[in-house]
């Protein structure tokens, strides 16, 4: 990277900023998230370099502008990893189970001076920072007991939802769906599954599903916005029996 953004280097890497690689970034990201779903190692493997060389990147610009260097990076994540984890790294503290470990982990966070909220990105896809914010807030107390009492709280905001509806105040709708969205992500946590994953689960099935019926009419020589409701949803169920 030093060669690449050096004088004689590359001009796309020369004239990038921390600002205009954040787009590269996400986009690694997700590629990694693939990779693991794929459950092919080369693969992630070689998606794991393309995240890494972002980070390097970052911090060879950061190097030419007298920030910090790489090493930096790598001394400050190792010292954090050893403050909050005291049990390992020879502390007086312990812990025997994830959820200590992680309760220990918010308590040494607060001894920081850090916030209980802090460390959730703005920028995490909504659904995902909803899970991640009400974990967080869990930790120290602010939770329902179980499951029943967060479903209780679901069939509440659905209610709320449809006054919103019936009233046709576009702002309350707004708020009253953000409620019923955010408190999906309560109840998900509580049944220890993650609202993320779930939903593109359900995306990714969505459009199988959808492919599938493109392809019977296409091979009938038809488009898809010529079929009437009736037809597409017995080609769902269809293609529901076959297994997508």
């Amino acid at each position: 990277m030093t060669q690449l953004r050096g004088r004689n280097g590359c001009p796309w890497d020369r004239q990038q900023t921390p600002e205009t690689l954040k787009p590269y970034i996400v986009e690694e990201c997700y590629e990694v998230l693939d990779a693991i779903d794929a459950g092919e190692p080369t693969h992630l493997c070689e998606e794991l370099g393309d995240l890494l060389l972002q980070v390097v990147f970052q911090a060879q610009i950061a190097k030419e502008r007298g920030w910090f260097t790489l090493d930096d990076v790598g001394r400050t994540i190792s010292e954090k990893m050893e403050r909050r984890h005291p049990h390992v790294f020879g502390g007086n503290l312990s812990a025997h189970t994830a959820n200590e470990v992680a309760e220990q982990w918010e308590k040494i966070k607060a001894q920081e001076g850090k916030r209980t909220l802090s460390g959730v990105p703005r920028h995490l896809p909504a659904l995902l920072r909803s899970a991640r914010v009400s974990q967080k807030a869990s930790r120290v107390g602010f939770d329902w007991n179980n499951s029943s009492e967060v479903l209780v709280k679901v069939d509440e905001e659905i209610a709320e939802l449809k006054e919103a509806i019936t009233s046709g105040n576009s702002a309350q709708l707004e708020h009253e769906l953000g409620d019923v969205l955010f408190s999906l992500a309560n109840l998900a946590r509580h049944v220890d599954i993650d609202p993320e994953d779930a939903l593109r689960k359900t995306v990714d099935r969505f459009c199988r599903r959808f492919n599938w019926i493109e392809d019977r009419l296409s091979e009938q020589g038809r488009e898809v916005d010529h079929a009437d409701i009736a037809e597409l949803e017995l080609l769902w169920q269809q293609a529901k029996n076959v297994g997508l």
